[in-house]
């Protein structure tokens, strides 16, 4: 069964995604190439048929996050196609959600735990892809008169600074969805409270990029 796995091609991609499970349950310290070919089934040598080491893995994960991230961002575009600030704010959104879901995730991609630049492989065009779907959001916007004239990428830049800013609070838990004290809120409840957050913050953000505003 594990051969046929993996000549079936699975077996890289059941490594990435129990390494994306493992990295949220224990962290990056908690990783490891053995316990998670334990978990997928297979033997303890054969991760190393696609990652010479842990970082190697650790590379993969982002890899994936970054590709996942500018799929979102194509899906926005499509899903709100004639309202690009909706898609900057689902977008922003998004990030801010997978820092509260993902910590460990959010954290290992905007984090410094990896940097894209100096990283080899295709994990820094994956990175800069994310971007420029970003970028292409700001670019769309502009075409509609939406958001102000000016160069995308420092628009895109500026937006993603303020989105990282409190995703990397949530992240790392300097930032608390708590109503009251003491007060235990349900997932859903949680969302919610961020999502309202998210959108005062937008709106501050949008004042300074919509055409007519500010």
């Amino acid at each position: 069964m594990q051969q046929a796995s993996y000549h079936h091609g699975n077996l890289r991609s059941s490594l990435v995604n129990m390494g994306a499970e493992l990295l949220n349950d224990r962290g990056i310290s908690g990783i490891s190439l053995r316990e998670i070919a334990r978990r997928v089934g297979v033997g303890h040598n054969a991760p190393y048929r696609h990652f010479r080491n842990k970082q190697q893995l650790l590379e993969a994960i982002a890899e994936d996050g970054y590709r996942k991230l500018k799929a979102r961002n194509t899906r926005l575009e499509l899903e709100f196609a004639h309202d690009p600030e909706a898609q900057l704010f689902e977008s922003s959104m998004h990030i801010v959600s997978m820092a509260s879901e993902q910590p460990n995730l959010f954290q290992l991609m905007f984090g410094g735990s990896l940097k894209p630049e100096e990283c080899p492989g295709s994990l820094k065009e994956e990175a800069d892809e994310a971007m420029q779907s970003l970028v292409r959001i700001i670019r769309n916007g502009q075409k509609l008169h939406v958001f102000v004239e000016g160069e995308p990428m420092k628009l895109a830049m500026s937006a993603m600074s303020m989105v990282q800013g409190l995703a990397l609070m949530v992240s790392s838990g300097t930032f608390r969805l708590q109503p009251a004290p003491g007060l235990v809120v349900s997932s859903a409840a949680s969302q919610t409270l961020l999502r309202g957050v998210v959108l005062q913050l937008f709106d501050v953000f949008m004042r300074g990029v919509k055409v007519g505003v500010g």
